[in-house]
């Protein structure tokens, strides 16, 4: 923690409590263990849903009833029903080995250890089948229950390997270190794949073991509330086969950070979720990453370098009120941005800062954009001048998302003029002179706006969008009133153009989700 402190002054566990604790109203240790079924809330689903109720052995069909029994006893019902004595033998044991571990995979924790016990040939399959642990199958964990790490801890130690995937997010490791330290090198020892390991604070401070270092056939790893080890520890390249990489609420100072991207060659997904200021910026500098997603972070400044096989960069919406710098050096695939804040972020591409009215070159364009989401203060007068700027930025840009945000201290506020008059003269001094908008002239197709729906300065808006873009096709509307549905406009020279219903869908898994063309909106096809 003194050495995070020390480089360039970047933010400490210490300094986090210290930063809660002199805020009104609850205190650090409180907020925390708000924030902590949050960052929960935003993992990849369990491996197998935690049980409601824990059946009793009674309650349990038998595996040795013959199959002429139950069919009998359960003829015309379509409902499994307890098992009748059957002639002694194990059928289900005779499916094929393949099918056996299937079910193994499918039961929770304690369920598929049990299995072991039922008969060689079983404990054969279980030993055989890569291991899946879910704390949440164990019990209900906390800063004592000792049970429920020495329960990990066995089900490792008992496996010979491989280990499938592990997911801990119930047990505080403050009274368990010797035992943290132990199972993290187990688990490297074993090949584990998959790897989710949160620590619940309190306190916050807990080191994560050097280990982690080893686990070299990691292929997904979620780590939270831990303060990363120093990567001289780790032997290049530490994670060869890592292609997901979640970081939520760790502390990992800048130096670190960098390093320990050069350790996975093959990394495809990365999001930083709640880091605050450690690291202070995010430099992603990666020949292999696909998604970059900054989730109500606090950095400084988020720089891609070098990253040529980028397509997504993403930020949450309800970001944490710090002003930071977007620059786009190197991303020539980039076809995702968003949400772009008008009034937080200050974007720079290719060395240009992006402002209201700037001459936008060639170096300043992003031609591989296909898809932007902004959020914008329609009735702030800045903000507002900036839209028609950024979309030259992007001269093949097809999908536009506005999230509309109500203004509270607008700047220079423009009336309904803006869009009718005045925008339109300031956008022919824009464009006129220094050359039209692409996309507006020949790609854009789709726009959704999501706000309110009545505020003039939105209706001002969507009124210029149609007049102005001669490609456009769809303007869909995040709104409850059915009679948006397949409305014409009127008044504009784009005819072709229908109001729809869309349906919102931005979420953490949506903007890790390579195989959804949009994460932000649910945009229906056209009739």
């Amino acid at each position: 923690m003194d050495d995070a402190g020390e480089e360039g002054g970047q933010m400490t566990y210490a300094q986090v409590e210290q930063h809660f604790n002199s805020l009104e109203g609850p205190s650090a240790q409180e907020r925390i263990d708000c924030i902590i079924p949050l960052l929960l809330s935003l993992l990849p689903a369990p491996f197998v849903p935690a049980p409601e109720v824990e059946a009793d052995d009674d309650d349990r069909i038998s595996l040795t009833s013959s199959d002429s029994e139950v069919a009998d006893a359960g003829e015309g019902h379509g409902t499994l029903v307890e098992a009748a004595p059957g002639d002694g033998e194990d059928h289900i044991s005779r499916l094929p080995d393949l099918l056996l571990t299937d079910i193994i995979h499918r039961l929770p924790t304690k369920d598929a250890g049990r299995t072991a016990a039922l008969s060689t040939h079983w404990r054969r399959v279980w030993a055989a089948s890569p291991l899946l642990v879910d704390d949440a199958h164990l019990g209900d964990g906390g800063p004592k229950d000792i049970p429920i790490v020495r329960a990990v801890s066995r089900c490792v130690a008992a496996h010979p390997g491989p280990i499938g995937g592990v997911r801990i997010t119930r047990v505080s490791f403050v009274a368990h270190e010797y035992a943290l330290r132990r199972l993290v090198a187990t688990l490297a020892d074993k090949d584990v794949k998959d790897l989710i390991l949160f620590n619940r604070p309190w306190p916050l401070d807990m080191p994560l073991p050097d280990d982690i270092f080893r686990c070299a056939s990691l292929d997904r790893l979620y780590l939270g509330v831990w303060h990363f080890p120093k990567t001289t520890a780790a032997c290049s390249p530490a994670f060869p086969d890592l292609r997901e990489l979640g970081l939520f609420h760790c502390i990992v100072p800048d130096r670190e950070f960098d390093a320990m991207l050069a350790h996975c060659p093959k990394l495809e997904v990365l999001s930083i979720v709640m880091s605050y200021g450690a690291p202070s910026r995010l430099c992603l500098a990666s020949r292999s990453l696909q998604v970059a997603v900054d989730w109500m972070s606090m950095f400084e400044e988020v720089v891609v370098q070098d990253a040529p096989c980028l397509k997504r960069l993403l930020f949450d919406f309800q970001t944490i009120d710090n002003r930071r710098t977007i620059r786009i050096v190197r991303a020539p695939k980039l076809e995702v941005l968003g949400f772009l804040d008008l009034n937080m972020h200050d974007l720079e591409i290719g060395g240009t800062v992006i402002r209201a009215g700037v001459n936008v070159s060639a170096g300043a364009m992003v031609p591989s954009l296909k898809i932007l989401a902004v959020t914008v203060q329609f009735a702030c007068d800045r903000e507002a001048k900036m839209l028609p700027t950024l979309l030259k930025c992007f001269p093949h840009l097809e999908t536009l998302h506005i999230l509309s945000v109500p203004s509270e201290s607008p700047d220079n506020v423009h009336d309904m003029r803006f869009w009718e008059t005045r925008g339109a003269c300031e956008c022919l001094e824009f464009w006129g002179t220094r050359g039209a908008c692409e996309c507006l002239e020949s790609h854009l197709k789709t726009v959704v706006l999501n706000g309110s729906g009545s505020q003039m300065h939105e209706i001002g808006f969507l009124r210029y969008i149609l007049r102005e873009g001669k490609a456009l096709k769809t303007v869909g509307l995040v709104c409850k009133d059915e009679k948006a549905r397949n409305f014409r406009v009127s008044g504009g020279t784009n005819s072709q153009a229908f109001f729809r219903m869309v349906t919102p869908r931005w979420s953490f898994q949506t903007a890790i989700d390579l195989s959804l063309d949009d994460p932000f909106y649910l945009v229906p096809a056209e009739a």
